[in-house]
């Protein structure tokens, strides 16, 4: 007899009243045949935790459209409209914070906690009628999801409301690990934020719990565990997720006294996760950024969201190629990226030329932003953004009749006055206004397929992957969380590489250096010269990835870096001259937009307005 297995349609509307007010706080599940009976069916029940994953954003310009990448000094928005673009001015409040997410999490919160009091009636609720086994295979491995997206929507809490309250205390957000009733609602709208410490022991109990009954990742053909759920929670991610949590709460903004321990934790939690999810480092290539196979996800995508639509394309390609042009990387970002012998632009042996400035780069450059002569699509044209002479105009001439030296008279025009008429590039602000500020597009992400836009009535889709945990990061985070605990070339114990190994081994991949890395080589000397280099190698491995602003302000560096762009013309020979891409002549910079964070009390966030009005025990950070 055929296994029967519950599958429920549209039998039951689970929605969501987030908006306002406390409505995160009583979910409303509607069904025709009551609630009740409606918390018997595997299919509303699990419908409570995909609610928690559906609030995860689908792909990574989840900001309304931007990268969080353009509020720092790494890219610009033209969509002058958008909460990034605000948010790069400065402009951010209680009332108005662009990135904020408190409603999001504290309803996830509430749909997990729905999920784990009815999944936990195992006599009612039946994912297998007819198999128990697999029925307690299914039931365990949702049990465990919940568990890591709890751990995954505090980690956001913290990453976003964190922070130094006026008191000097670091605080998190107010822990809640049950469904709230409305009988229980006062008492929980009341509760003061957790310490930050808290917090993160929280975070790390519940990916311990989801890693105790997760698979490490989805293969075969299983219908339970099989590659078919690959995008769900596994317990690599939550590995990872460790990882990220101890690495940021080690950071200097959250660890004010500068405790060594945290980073011994962090940094061993990270081995932990290179070690149980047996991640190695891959460089991203271009085609993975540009045009990724689902079938073929990459290893290091531990937990990722997929689309299949060309709406990155229409946002981001150039107005020529019938995109809007939207992300702008920054002369900045350019110049973080070293030259393919490993030395930043900004050391005499690097070789670099600013009138040659895309030549012997380190190949992340290319994968990361399309720039004056390489191919926006695949056969297609290189980008013009060159101002190019067109012809020249006579205004004003004479003629006189001089000797040629033979004792002939020939006439000769005598030029009074002229001009040159200048061609704006194609691809170009001067051409389009939508055109970029920075004389950069955006390449990691956006597809290079032939003529995706071209046809307007009937344009092309491309897959595109949001990995939103990588195993590459655990990696990043040991070297970074070893540099700090125990220097570049020590090991923590219970680790067993230093983070001297880990750069030589991420750079060695990325940049194709092999074994020799002179640059490397010479920073080792220094804590603080290495953690430079990290911050960098950081700063490029995740590039539009969101990180960016997010590590400025754990980190504590400077956020009000003006962003730069630069200028190119091409002469009449096809020579062409380039403004702004000396990082030496700071004389020629080319400033494209402000960073308004002038005050410190932008490393940290506001809480909501709403939430600080409705619970007076809430304490908000500094400065706010």
């Amino acid at each position: 007899m055929k296994t029967i297995r519950y599958i429920l349609g549209l039998l039951t509307l689970v929605s969501i009243l987030s908006s306002c007010g406390d409505d995160y706080l009583d979910p409303k599940v509607t069904t025709p045949y009551g609630d009740e009976f409606a918390y018997t069916l595997p299919g509303p029940v699990e419908g409570f935790l995909t609610n928690a994953y559906g609030a995860i954003p689908g792909q990574i310009d989840h900001y309304s459209g931007d990268f969080l990448d353009a509020a720092t000094g790494d890219a610009v928005t033209n969509q002058y409209g958008s909460g990034v673009y605000a948010l790069g001015g400065g402009k951010m409040s209680s009332v108005s914070n662009p990135i904020g997410i408190w409603d999001a999490a504290y309803s996830s919160f509430q749909w997990i906690h729905l999920f784990q009091e009815k999944s936990a009636d195992t006599a009612t609720v039946k994912w297998w009628i007819s198999d128990d086994v697999k029925d307690a295979t299914e039931r365990t491995r949702l049990l465990g999801e919940s568990y890591f997206l709890r751990a995954y929507w505090g980690m956001e809490l913290l990453r976003v409301y964190g922070g130094v309250a006026e008191s000097g205390e670091v605080l998190g957000y107010p822990i809640v690990t049950k469904f709230v009733t409305e009988d229980q609602k006062e008492e929980v709208l009341n509760m003061p934020r957790n310490t930050y410490e808290e917090c993160v022991l929280q975070i790390l109990e519940d990916c311990d719990s989801a890693i105790s009954i997760l698979p490490m990742a989805y293969s075969g053909d299983d219908v339970i565990l099989g590659k078919a759920h690959i995008g769900r929670a596994t317990a690599a991610a939550a590995y990872v997720l460790k990882s990220r949590v101890a690495t940021i709460a080690a950071s200097p903004a959250y660890n004010t006294t500068n405790d060594l321990t945290k980073w011994e934790r962090a940094a061993v939690l990270s081995q932990e996760a290179i070690d149980q999810a047996n991640i190695s480092y891959t460089a991203l290539t271009y085609t993975a950024v540009t045009t990724p196979n689902l079938a073929t996800t990459p290893k290091d995508y531990l937990f990722r969201r997929y689309h299949n639509n060309n709406s990155l394309e229409n946002r981001n390609l150039p107005p020529a190629f019938w995109g809007n042009g939207r992300t702008n990387p920054s002369q900045n970002l350019v110049d973080a990226f070293p030259m393919d012998n490993g030395y930043p632009i900004t050391d005499p042996a690097s070789g670099y030329d600013p009138q040659d400035p895309f030549s012997g780069r380190d190949p992340r450059l290319r994968n990361t932003v399309i720039y004056n002569g390489t191919n926006v699509e695949t056969g297609g044209r290189g980008l013009e953004v060159a101002e190019t002479v067109a012809e020249y105009i006579v205004l004003e001439a004479d003629t006189t009749e001089e000797d040629d030296g033979a004792g002939n008279m020939v006439e000769v025009i005598n030029i009074i006055s002229d001009t040159v008429i200048y061609r704006k590039g194609i691809d170009s602000e001067g051409y389009d206004y939508r055109g970029s500020r920075t004389g950069y597009y955006l390449r990691k992400w956006i597809s290079d397929k032939a003529d995706m836009l071209t046809n307007v009535n009937q344009k092309l889709n491309s897959e595109h992957m949001y990995p939103i945990i990588r195993g590459a990061e655990a990696i990043y985070n040991l070297a970074e969380a070893s540099n700090e605990a125990v220097g570049p070339t020590g090991i923590v114990p219970g680790c067993s590489l230093s983070a001297y190994d880990l750069i030589k081994y991420t750079r060695s991949a990325s940049i194709g250096l092999g074994s020799t890395d002179p640059y490397l080589d010479a920073q080792m000397a220094s804590v603080d010269d290495f953690r430079a280099l990290i911050q960098n190698e950081r700063r490029l491995e995740f590039a539009f990835e969101n990180h960016r602003y997010f590590d400025l302000r754990r980190w504590m560096l400077p956020l009000d870096e003006t962003v730069r762009g630069m200028n190119v013309t091409r002469d009449e020979t096809g020579a062409y001259t380039y403004e702004g891409t000396d990082p030496t002549d700071t004389g020629s910079f080319i400033e494209v937009e402000e960073r308004s964070f002038d005050s410190d009390r932008y490393y940290y966030h506001p809480l909501p307005y709403d939430e600080l009005a409705k619970n007076p025990n809430l304490e908000n950070n500094k400065g706010w």
